[in-house]
């Protein structure tokens, strides 16, 4: 679980948070390390480690990748600062060459370049403040050292830059991609869906023209199926976003086309509780036809005089899998009859595909109780 929520972060995300979490880190090795030499800093360290986690969490909760990338860069700035101010420019200096890497991982190019500037004269001043104040520093008064330590800054800009120009003229054209890939791919389901419709009117047609009450309920039945295949490339085609369709979406949709379509003259009450789950698109298209089997035999089976059809549906995620509840209110029920239809037996197949166990019951209604241990999320 926690694999999948990684994979779906922005790569950017993905490194400020990692980084912010690497700080939190060093932070509390670093409180550790001071607390066990008993040495002053040991409270500059736990403060700098506590407020960096609670940055971090304003952070994670602003879910706004350019604000939370200047955030990074100016705690560690401030940071990196006042560790050289405090250890008057110790080893600490060399984490300085690491902080311009947030600005050109996570920032737009004109942000990059007004806090690079920034940055470089805040680290700037800060040298030569110490540079006039201790005469016999052995690393700023040494010009090997210092030159050394500004061609390193000097590659890691050049370096930076190119790296920054790079990856974001690859990501551009990526998205240029995805989204004609994302057009192409609404245009497929909308094809798919006018035809799907197109096979469902013919059969509608030849149902109507048909004379056989058997030959009647085969075209009504095979008509059904078909658009419930093709209400999923609708909400295919109309979804904005591929990670959030769900199967509630998808079921609310196609529970309400199927009474349209085959309740006549009887009145269907529907009660429906759905957790919002991704399902791949052939768990879906399973789940479409087995419950369009279930309400067209309720609107089909059960018999009421003055009171409507009341169907109950509720579909969630529980510890041990997945579990389908679907009762209706059919008292009067030929549990045989049922059982012996073409309907029932493609249900208890889809059941069987997704490896699932189903329990009918007939008590005041017919009720259908299903457990999956595993399915597909999308």
């Amino acid at each position: 679980m926690f694999i999948n929520k990684l994979r779906k972060l922005h790569y950017k995300e993905l490194f400020i948070y990692g980084s912010f979490i690497s700080i939190i880190c060093l932070g509390a090795v670093g409180t550790f390390v001071d607390a066990l030499r008993k040495s002053s800093d040991v409270y500059i360290d736990l403060f700098y480690t506590i407020s960096t986690f609670i940055i971090y969490k304003y952070s994670f909760n602003l879910k706004n990748i350019e604000k939370s990338a200047i955030i990074l860069f100016w705690l560690s700035t401030f940071s990196e600062l006042i560790f050289l101010y405090i250890n008057r420019v110790d080893f600490d200096l060399i984490f300085a060459l690491l902080i311009p890497i947030i600005a050109f991982v996570s920032m737009p190019l004109k942000r990059i370049i007004i806090n690079l500037i920034l940055y470089y004269l805040l680290l700037v001043s800060l040298l030569v403040y110490f540079y006039f104040h201790y005469p016999n520093h052995l690393f700023l008064h040494n010009f090997k050292y210092m030159f050394a330590y500004f061609m390193a800054h000097t590659f890691i800009i050049i370096y930076g830059f190119l790296y920054h120009l790079g990856v974001t003229e690859s990501l551009n054209r990526l998205e240029k991609s995805n989204a004609q890939n994302r057009l192409l791919l609404k245009e497929i389901h909308h094809r798919v869906k006018n035809n799907l419709n197109l096979m469902a009117s013919i059969l509608g047609l030849q149902e109507q023209s048909s004379k056989n009450p058997i030959v009647k309920e085969a075209l009504a039945g095979s008509r059904s199926r078909i658009e419930a295949m093709a209400i999923l490339h609708e909400v295919l085609y109309k979804n904005n976003s591929e990670d959030s369709l769900n199967i509630k979406k998808y079921l609310d949709k196609l529970i309400i086309n199927i009474i349209h379509c085959e309740s006549s003259k009887e009145k269907v009450k529907t009660s429906c509780k759905i957790d919002s789950i991704s399902l791949t698109m052939n768990s879906m298209i399973q789940f479409g036809i087995m419950l369009n089997e279930m309400v067209t035999n309720s609107i089909k089976y059960v018999k009421t005089e003055d009171e409507a059809i009341k169907i109950t549906l509720k579909f969630e995620k529980v510890e041990e899998g997945y579990r389908l509840s679907y009762c209706d209110n059919g008292k009067k029920i030929d549990l045989k009859k049922l059982q012996q239809g073409f309907g029932f037996n493609l249900i208890k197949l889809t059941v069987e595909q997704f490896n699932g166990e189903m329990n009918l019951k007939v008590d005041s209604g017919l009720c259908y109780n299903i457990y999956f241990k595993e399915l597909e999320e999308a």
